[in-house]
């Protein structure tokens, strides 16, 4: 692993233990990290969980009661997850049990045994991938803006259009609780005035810390901030600067430490869908893949909404497809550097990336609190926040997107897939990179 991917995956792989979920990583050839993935689960359609298990006996359907993220959600109904514990040709780790698969799948199709099998594209089955918002989709840890900035940049845009009755969900770590409805500070945060999150699951700081701490300037009581605390509430501030009279709602899906298990996301966005009916949806999340293949949870997902989603393009200056961003019906999201004009030095990028925006040196509303960095070079160096942040990532590249795509939606009217048309063809066209859509692009 780098420096980098550990500092961020081991918080991670930690949270799942304490919840009693092992989780490993799956290595490329090369030594490079390929994907993310559960520890003895698969996943699969429904419809094929009677082939698979007659392809490997043993397989067994596991009980919705035993899947520990899940809470009070739901598994969506077209989903299985499937435990390879017990198989009756022994022990197979996740990859090896999805090459056997393949091989016997491969030979029953040469055999013409059986018609049945995946939906055309899709594979019988795949891991159970784990999806973050670190190093995926914030490139950095967060910073304290220079001067002590009380306004966001970019800045709050003007109200085009009826904005009131755009609504955007975003899934992501929750709102901070000091900056849901009941506890905001409007005056000092006037552009998040109406955000509103899950009250019963809101993103919380960690404990109180000592007053004595050194070198850590206290005026007043200090909490300390989790690492990826205020990711949700940052793009919140980032979406909202660009349509400030949108509806948006924060969900927190992305629970451990940043992270959560692909069908946890679905379930998430399932239980919100009915109540909030979003225009727009924002991912400021993802993951990579076995084999580069589509998330299958939200190929499921696609099958029962047709709702735009806006989704970040990754963080590791690769061209190599980043989910849920990489399918052709999503709105992949890349990033600019703070000249908005080349691509920033971290962002993924290729052709299924289908725009750019800015994703350096954004300040929005962020804990007051003391941050311990994890990362080198700064790591295990201590900052006091207070209140806003400097931060980059294709996150915030995503939320300036769905933000303006909300604006748009509400100045131009019409479906939402004309108006991302609209915002579409008023970007600006970088040779040899792809279209970039400007903070306000939208007027």
């Amino acid at each position: 692993m780098d420096p980098v991917f550990d500092a961020q995956y081991l918080p991670v792989k930690q949270k799942f233990a304490e919840r009693g979920t092992e989780i490993e990583v799956a290595y490329a050839p090369d030594g490079t990290v390929d994907y993310i993935y559960v520890v003895d689960q698969l996943l699969a359609r429904r419809d094929n969980v009677e082939l698979l298990q007659g392809m490997l006996p043993g397989l067994d359907d596991v009980e919705r009661d035993e899947l520990r993220g899940l809470g009070d959600r739901q598994l969506p109904d077209g989903l299985a997850v499937l435990s390879i514990k017990d198989l009756d040709e022994g022990r197979f780790t996740v990859p090896e049990a999805l090459d056997r698969l393949e091989r016997l799948d491969e030979r029953r199709r040469r055999l013409g045994e059986d018609n049945a099998g995946p939906t055309p594209g899709e594979p019988l089955a795949t891991p159970v991938h784990v999806m973050h918002t670190a190093k995926l989709c914030a490139a950095s840890e967060p910073g304290v803006p220079v001067g002590s900035p009380t306004q966001p940049s970019p800045p709050v845009q003007g109200n085009r259009g009826d904005q009131d009755r755009v609504r955007l969900v975003i899934s992501d770590t929750g709102l901070l609780e000091n900056f849901l409805p009941e506890h905001l500070d409007a005056d000092r945060y006037p552009w998040l005035e109406g955000v509103d999150g899950d009250d019963q699951r809101p993103d919380r700081l960690g404990r109180i810390l000592p007053p004595d701490l050194p070198g850590i300037p206290q005026e007043g009581e200090l909490q300390s901030i989790p690492f990826e605390a205020g990711h949700g509430t940052f793009v919140a501030g980032v979406a909202r600067s660009m349509a400030p009279r949108a509806s948006v709602y924060v969900g927190n899906h992305f629970t451990m430490a940043g992270a959560a298990l692909e069908y946890e996301v679905i379930s998430g966005l399932d239980e919100l869908i009915p109540v909030q009916a979003p225009h727009v949806i924002n991912l400021s999340a993802g993951t990579y893949t076995r084999k580069d293949l589509p998330l299958l949870s939200f190929s499921d997902f696609r099958q029962r909404y047709d709702i735009p989603l806006v989704a970040a393009a990754g963080n590791d200056s690769t061209c190599r497809p980043f989910w849920p961003a990489a399918f052709d019906w999503a709105i992949g999201v890349g990033a600019f550097g703070g000249d908005e004009q080349n691509l920033a030095y971290f962002s993924n990028y290729g052709d299924w990336v289908n725009v750019y925006s800015l994703g350096e040196g954004l300040i929005n509303a962020y804990a007051t609190g003391v941050y311990t960095y994890r990362e080198p070079p700064k790591r295990p160096t201590q900052q006091v926040f207070r209140g806003m942040a400097r931060w980059d990532g294709t996150s915030f590249a995503a939320a300036v997107v769905s933000g303006n795509f909300a604006a748009e939606i509400a100045r131009g009217g019409g479906p939402a897939q004309q108006a991302w048309a609209r915002v579409f063809q008023s970007a600006r066209e970088i040779r040899g990179v792809g279209r970039y859509v400007a903070p306000g692009n939208a007027e």
